[in-house]
């Protein structure tokens, strides 16, 4: 992890040494936190670069930018390139090399392979390469896209800026700071098919080098083009007949290679383990070479989807550390203030508590092992193995043996569906392109993109948009604390050995990740193995950390939204100043608060515009939240079971009450208004009729004072079918519970307890 970031004059004037220095130390300084260790700055002629290091190869010896023995040929790498020592015993100027830096391979590979250089590389990784003898300057980025890089043509096309991250780019008096709230509210992701390049900064003015690319700036002339450098394998041909197990057991071998290759470091490593199928296995290989720090989100949420108990027993069984780190969502203080440093360290609107989560989750990592500089990651397995089709099929029973068939035929429904819109096909004719009257095919071809039949590169094409936005929040995340996150099963060879399995298996092996299951096996308990996909906070107890990031936004009287709302009024954005106030209040008012990440999407849109805008200056280092590892007993009882009460079916010796904002009303024959006759379920704003007579007799005599078997003995209700209704209406944050107070030991024979709460 380091920062990169450079100043090209297009029009071939030199750079003024006066000017040039003081514009790249300030865009240096914007990305400090990515690079603390060390600082260098090369200047010649229309070209100057600076380079933030954080020091994790080589540690005394490995400054950059880097230069081949004969001068001619200067590059800048953020990242790391894992098979460094295999690259150079094969380089003929090995010789000239003089450090142990896994990243001086570079300018050498390109001094003997020109564009090719990037053919033998293994890593993550951003280029800046300056070829003084050819006069050109190369941008470069990996080829999945893990590490970031931007640039921006301004000053009339006359000078090219580019940086690691937007606030090195703003650093330069000429960069515009101009949000673009169409950009951002017609994002791609999840759910579309998309390529990397279709996820732009969200700034007017600003572009991403695409991964897998070259960015060319030709010195002389002043001209910039970009080139594609690596795109996925073709598949095999069935012929090579070849069984399943074949393919199971080279994903094994080559992620045991790549986790290996990953921990190349002359400093601390840990890991993030959620305790699901991609982070443990990646824990069982990397335990081989010895014993590291594993870290885990332990909140209610993590409880209620299992995350935290599966953590734990993966570490136990692993003989690893675990750190559970207490996130507790119905205290923990995030302020303004705190929110506002997250947001312009992540640089992007769709920020979740998922983000809030990791970035403290980072914080504490490196403040308990100072040492420690790289996290390994289990990202990027669900996007290649077929960790999502769940999404997809809309299901959480148990996997069928079609359900791969059904992942196509679905898929293959949104690409004509956005095939057709892209085509600008007339409304009347669209269903007839579904219903297969009229050729899918064409659809495609009207839209300019080829038509996909493969399931699996279909799967790939629709998530690749999701992977793209994880990569960058992580490295966002990680670096605010000077931290290098590595990827494992982004290895480049287990993406294109993925690609290449025949079409004959893919419903054997990607449907619910199989191949990575069968690979695993015996790595991991069975129970975990066989662990259905988690979708980290989301699950049984989501609502919690719904409602805490919808206090975080009404904190001091709604700050935030108002910040947001005035720079949307101000620069011409959409947010309807009473109109959005009152949509904050409807989101409010439902005790789920179910529809609070769009709300904070645009309140996020608002605040990053605001801040560019005024040009915000970050802390390098935000303030810690008290978060910690050290339980209280409750929260050790949490984290050591695997079924916490508070999880549990509701007892009968629970007392039931509504959360705030839910109630019931009863509607009578004859009654005006929307609501017809019968019993409704309020919350917020939204109305719904109650199906079922026992529960809704149920609900209307909940008063927060009867227990749950005081109402059922009442009525002589089924209790089992009651107590399920209690379970989903508490996961959803309809219904509160608690145990009555009990009476003390010593109180006075005939004296009755205090029931209150």
């Amino acid at each position: 992890m380091c920062g990169i970031a450079g100043y090209i004059r297009l029009d071939g004037r030199p750079l003024a040494r006066e000017s040039a220095l003081p514009i790249l130390t300030a865009m240096g300084g914007a990305m400090h936190h990515r690079g603390p260790d060390d600082t260098r700055i090369m200047l010649w002629e229309n070209v100057g670069f600076i380079f933030k290091r954080l020091s994790i190869v080589d540690l005394s010896g490995g400054a950059q930018p880097l230069e081949t023995e004969d001068g001619t040929v200067c590059a800048m790498v953020n990242g790391a390139i894992y098979n460094h020592r295999e690259i150079r015993a094969r380089l003929a100027h090995r010789d000239a090399l003089r450090t142990q830096s896994d990243c001086e391979v570079i300018p050498y590979l390109y001094l003997e392979h020109g564009r090719a250089l990037f053919t033998p590389v293994n890593g993550m990784f951003a280029v800046a390469l300056l070829d003084r003898r050819q006069r050109r300057v190369l941008l470069a980025r990996d080829r999945v896209g893990v590490k970031p890089l931007f640039y921006s043509i301004v000053d009339g096309g006359r000078a090219l800026v580019f940086a690691s991250e937007l606030k090195g780019l703003f650093a330069h008096p000429a960069v515009p700071r101009q949000f673009d709230w169409h950009q951002a509210l017609v994002r791609r992701g999840a759910g579309q098919e998309t390529q990397p390049e279709d996820c732009p900064s969200g700034f007017r003015g600003i572009e991403r080098v695409p991964a897998a690319s070259f960015l060319e700036v030709e010195l002389t002339r002043g001209t910039v083009q970009i080139e594609k450098y690596w795109s996925l394998p073709d598949r095999v041909e069935p012929s090579e007949n070849r069984p399943a197990s074949f393919y199971v057991d080279g994903c094994r071998a080559l992620l045991e290679d790549s986790v290996q290759l990953r921990l190349m470091a002359d400093v601390g490593y840990g890991l993030f383990l959620s305790g699901g199928l991609d982070s443990s296995t990646i824990a069982a290989i990397a335990a081989r070479a010895g014993r590291f720090p594993t870290f885990s989100v332990l909140s209610r949420s993590t409880v209620g989807n299992g995350d935290a108990v599966g953590a734990r027993e993966v570490a136990a069984n692993l003989g690893l550390p675990n750190h559970q780190v207490v996130f507790d969502e119905e205290t923990i203080a995030v302020t303004p203030d705190d929110w506002r440093r997250l947001l312009w360290h992540c640089e992007m609107p769709w920020l979740t508590a998922e983000q809030l989560y990791k970035f403290y989750l980072h914080a504490f990592a490196r403040e308990r092992y100072p040492d420690l500089k790289v996290i390994l990651l289990g990202q990027g397995s669900d996007e290649f193995n077929g960790g999502y089709i769940g999404l997809i099929l809309g299901h959480e029973a148990a996997w069928k043996a079609d359900d791969w068939h059904s992942v196509g035929q679905r898929l293959r429904a949104v690409q004509t569906e956005r095939a057709v819109a892209r085509a600008d096909i007339s409304q009347p004719y669209r269903d007839l392109f579904q219903g297969g009257a009229l050729s899918p095919a064409f659809a495609s071809r009207a839209a300019g993109r080829p038509e996909t039949r493969v399931t699996w590169d279909l799967y790939v094409g629709m998530f690749r948009g999701n992977l793209d936005y994880h990569l960058w929040h992580e490295d966002r995340t990680a670096a605010a604390h000077s931290i290098e996150n590595r990827l494992p099963f982004l290895d480049y060879r287990l993406v294109e050995f993925l690609a290449r399995v025949p079409v004959e298996h893919h419903a054997e092996l990607f449907a619910d990740k199989t191949i990575l299951r069968r690979a695993a096996a015996d790595l991991l308990p069975q129970r975990v193995a066989a662990r259905r996909k988690g979708y980290f906070f989301y699950g049984k107890q989501e609502h919690r950390a719904f409602r805490m990031m919808y206090a975080i936004l009404s904190r001091k009287g709604g700050e935030l939204i108002e910040q947001a709302i005035a720079c949307s009024t101000r620069t011409g954005g959409p947010l309807d100043p009473d109109r959005f106030r009152a949509y904050a209040a409807e989101v409010g008012r439902d005790p789920a608060c179910r529809d609070v990440e769009r709300l904070l999407s645009l309140v996020n849109m608002g605040l990053l515009a605001d801040m560019a805008e005024r040009q915000f200056v970050n802390t390098p280092v935000a303030r810690s939240l008290p978060v910690s590892d050290a339980l209280a007993p409750e929260w050790a009882q949490m984290a050591a079971s695997p079924a916490v009460p508070e999880l549990a079916d509701p007892t009968d010796d629970m007392v039931l009450s509504f959360a705030p904002g839910a109630r019931v009303v009863v509607v009578p024959h004859g009654s005006e208004g929307a609501l017809k006759a019968g019993v409704h379920l309020l919350t917020g704003t939204r109305r719904d009729e109650i199906k079922s007579p026992a529960w809704a007799q149920f609900l209307i005599r909940v008063d927060g004072s009867k227990t749950l078997g005081q109402i059922v003995d009442g009525l002589r209700i089924n209790r089992s079918t009651v107590r399920k209704h209690c379970r989903r209406a508490l996961e959803d944050g309809i219904l509160e519970m608690r145990m009555p107070t009990r009476q003390p030991a010593d109180a006075p024979v005939g004296e009755m307890a205090n029931l209150d709460a």
